[in-house]
């Protein structure tokens, strides 16, 4: 009895310190200067990884089980590099790769669907890819927030 007892206060211990050093990623603007400035863009940027943070990376980090695709794509990403052995600093990098796809889709099909965007683009960037290496660089979660 007494040690089911001990062996119960170690997990919950164990789990409960595993959880407590989580740090929660902001959504934020960022900042540009004039003519990278399309907010359209940066708005559409924001809402996404904060959504992405609500429903992906935060339960994913505090190692609860996978409740939607998204959480299991990232979990099983994480699972295939780090078996089990991943922090949030292995997290942060899968979900800069998982996001970003979501993010340069999201993007393209702005700038074919608007041409508010698309002139603005045009005028900032001199390619696609010099585009998303932009925001990616701008927007991504910060990768080194455990120290090993």
């Amino acid at each position: 009895m007494k040690f089911r007892v001990l062996a119960f206060a170690t997990i919950t211990a164990t789990l409960l310190t595993g959880c407590s050093g989580i740090v929660t990623p902001k959504a934020e603007l960022a900042d540009h200067d004039p003519v990278h400035s399309i907010s359209a863009i940066d708005n559409m940027i924001v809402s996404l990884k904060q959504e992405y943070i609500d429903k992906c990376y935060m339960p994913v980090a505090k190692r609860k089980p996978p409740e939607n695709a998204c959480q299991s794509e990232l979990f099983q990403m994480l699972e295939r590099r780090y078996k089990l052995n991943f922090n949030q600093n292995h997290v942060a990098m899968a979900a800069n790769t998982l996001m970003f796809k979501d993010v340069d889709a999201k993007i393209m099909e702005m700038s074919r669907n608007d041409p508010e965007v698309r002139n603005a683009i045009r005028g900032a960037f001199s390619s696609t890819n010099e585009m998303l290496t932009y925001y990616k660089d701008k927007y991504q979660f910060e990768t080194q927030l455990e120290k090993y």
